[in-house]
């Protein structure tokens, strides 16, 4: 397990890339569960409830497997796809842990303030926000670069993802 933690990690530091990780069903399915398990908890704490979170989370899983399933079928790298998966479920699901206290932690102010134009935002927590979503984002453009015959669009592909994603849990939850 260790050495799989590991594997994520690398492509987390753009070491090396989904090539180097298992090409099978079976660690996909451990995979996609490590991701559902790394979300349960902050997703329940900022959810409205358990039904809208795992509506939340099936909308996320689904859309990532089709917007990448779109992406190997447009560039012909097919080959690419559950290692893809795997990669982008197994660093998800790392960022998941990282990101996780800091979730808490803004639900915790969200629910000690009675208006959003009261709600004091520490600085510290704004600026590690925006880096783990940066650094989110650089490694997810990462992942659709190896799949991709124009690497240098994978950034916008990633940031395309992000905001489609953001829009469609928009509509279906209305949030």
């Amino acid at each position: 397990m260790i050495k799989l933690l590991t594997a994520f990690w690398n492509i987390m530091l753009k070491r090396s890339g989904q090539e180097t990780l298992p090409d099978s069903n079976f660690f996909l399915g451990l995979v996609f569960i490590f991701y559902f398990l790394t979300q349960l908890v902050s997703g329940i704490k900022v959810s409205d409830s358990i039904d809208l979170f795992l509506i939340s989370f099936v909308i996320d899983a689904v859309f990532l497997a089709v917007w990448l399933k779109l992406l190997v079928e447009f560039f012909g790298t097919q080959s690419y796809f559950r290692r893809s998966l795997i990669a982008l479920f197994g660093t998800g699901g790392i960022f998941n842990i990282i990101a996780s206290p800091l979730i808490i932690e803004f639900s915790n102010y969200m629910q000690t303030t009675e208006m959003v134009d009261e709600l004091q935002i520490p600085v510290w927590l704004t600026v590690s926000f925006l880096l783990v979503a940066i650094w989110s984002v650089i490694i997810m453009a990462h992942i659709f670069s190896k799949v991709m015959s124009k690497p240098s669009y994978s950034m916008l592909v990633a940031i395309a993802y992000i905001m489609v994603n953001f829009l469609i849990q928009s509509l279906v939850l209305g949030a």
